[in-house]
């Protein structure tokens, strides 16, 4: 449909619709890209992976800064909840990082939910196992 838009408005004036078309439809694009929702890059401990050392930390890096509104851990094949030491979160970041608890032998979940500058909720996960 826009391509015939697009193609009719050539025929009729030279090209000068067709170009303004083009500007604005750009200008569109620009906007809607720049208010697209944050996402996660990188996060430890690895989603699937086996851990014989546990990492010292968990972090989560994002594409921009956002803000943290839960964060959890759970040893999955026990079904508890384990504590996390929240006091090193910062209100907005790109990289987020708390001190690792300890953990014993088993399966693990850390699921998060953070607040997008685009006021948006994203959330993940991450399955991880110790040995």
């Amino acid at each position: 449909m826009i391509m015939n838009i697009i193609k009719t408005a050539y025929v009729r004036n030279n090209g000068e619709i067709m170009i303004r078309i083009i500007f604005v439809l750009l200008f569109i694009f620009k906007i809607s890209a720049s208010f697209s929702h944050s996402q996660l890059s990188e996060i430890l401990p690895k989603d699937n992976v086996t851990y014989v050392k546990v990492p010292s930390q968990i972090n989560m890096k994002f594409n921009s800064l956002v803000k943290l509104v839960k964060i959890v851990m759970i040893r999955v094949d026990k079904k508890e909840k384990i504590n996390l030491d929240l006091t090193s979160l910062n209100d907005r970041a790109k990289e987020h990082t708390l001190p690792m608890p300890k953990l014993s032998s088993g399966k693990y979940r850390i699921e998060w939910r953070a607040l997008s500058p685009d006021g948006h909720i994203i959330k993940g996960k991450s399955d991880f196992e110790v040995k």
